[in-house]
């Protein structure tokens, strides 16, 4: 008898399918959909404050780039004096959404300090020899208070000044606190550990630096003080209208012209309690760029403004926008008696 080869393969196809049925009854297939892993955020509604991850990934600890050695001033004004208060074995990059001189238009509230996302419970490193001199609740708000926004935290003066005034940094959000108040603390000592108290939305350390004051009222941007990794740099800048008025919460784009990199950079809020560095008089900072050639663009009165900029390493690289004359890159002239002491 001839076999049909069309009832042939049809017999296997029916076959087939009764197989894949069989399966299926066996081991049903989930409906439920696939979450993106975090190489590949699925974005589903616009968020108005930092989401931190409760991990964060592990680098090769043989491929991590060293901080340069503080002290470090390649210029007059530089003032690189304090180490990262995480280990280099994972991210000490703050994070760029939620910057020095960031704030929430419908709050009066700024930021401070820098944030730096890590694992829970990692350790926090001093970030400069000193003396401890505040521990626990109520940086801000006095008296112990479990609500202040600062959480646990670690005020420290520091044993070195800036010209002579004396230089503190804080620590915030701590889950844990391992020294005590009037201690001696070496950099790298451990103080304590990463948390979630106060007001925060995920594991991070804030991180400030107080000049002179230590209740806060002469904070500066962390990023002109701690060192950048080696072959890397810092850009400032200082952006005016036409008027000579600072340009505030101004959006910004870096972009590396090697790379394709690109950096979003936002210029300091229009509230009081934020200040610039005396000699920079900066309204925006973005800190850990490897050295290069970037693009730096703006839109001013409906207008794109480009230059390109060269980030020299270990030091601090400014700009200047100046209303409809654009860009212009080299360090700022010294400030007149009469702006230095407004």
């Amino acid at each position: 008898m001839k076999i049909n080869p069309c009832h042939s393969v049809r017999t296997l196809f029916t076959f087939f399918l009764f197989l894949i049925a069989i399966f299926g009854w066996l081991l049903p297939i989930s409906t439920d959909k696939v979450q993106a892993n975090d190489e590949t955020p699925v974005i589903t509604e616009v968020i108005s404050e930092p989401i931190f991850p409760f991990v964060t990934p592990e680098p090769d600890q043989f491929g991590q780039t060293p901080l340069y050695t503080v002290p470090l001033a390649l210029n007059p004004y530089d003032h690189f004096y304090f180490t990262r208060p995480i280990a280099m074995d994972s991210n000490t990059a703050p994070l760029r959404a939620f910057g020095y001189g960031f704030y929430y238009p419908d709050d009066d509230k700024v930021h401070t300090g820098v944030d730096i996302s890590s694992p829970m419970y990692k350790p926090v490193l001093a970030a400069g020899d000193g003396q401890v001199v505040f521990i626990g609740y109520g940086l801000m708000n006095g008296g112990g208070d479990i609500n202040d926004p600062y959480g646990l935290a670690v005020l420290i003066r520091h044993t070195f000044s800036y010209g002579d005034k004396t230089l503190y940094t804080v620590y915030g959000h701590l889950d844990g606190i391992d020294v005590a108040k009037d201690q001696y603390v070496k950099v790298s000592d451990q103080i304590g550990t990463i948390g979630l108290t106060g007001n925060t939305s995920g594991p991070h350390v804030h991180f400030e630096v107080r000049i002179e004051d230590s209740k806060g009222g002469r904070v500066q941007n962390p990023e002109l003080w701690m060192a950048p990794p080696v072959g890397s740099g810092v850009l400032a800048g200082r952006l005016k209208n036409d008027f000579g008025y600072l340009i505030s919460a101004q959006q910004l784009w870096l972009k590396s012209l090697e790379t394709g990199y690109k950096y979003d950079i936002m210029s300091y809020a229009p509230v009081k309690h934020i200040y610039s560095d005396d000699y920079f008089r900066e309204n925006f900072v973005v800190g850990d760029i490897p050295a290069g050639e970037y693009e730096l663009s703006m839109i001013y009165k409906n207008k794109w403004y480009r230059t390109n900029v060269t980030i020299a390493p270990g030091t601090v690289n400014f700009v200047t926008f100046d209303g409809r004359n654009g860009f212009k890159q080299g360090m700022p002239e010294a400030p007149e008696i009469e702006e230095f002491l407004q």
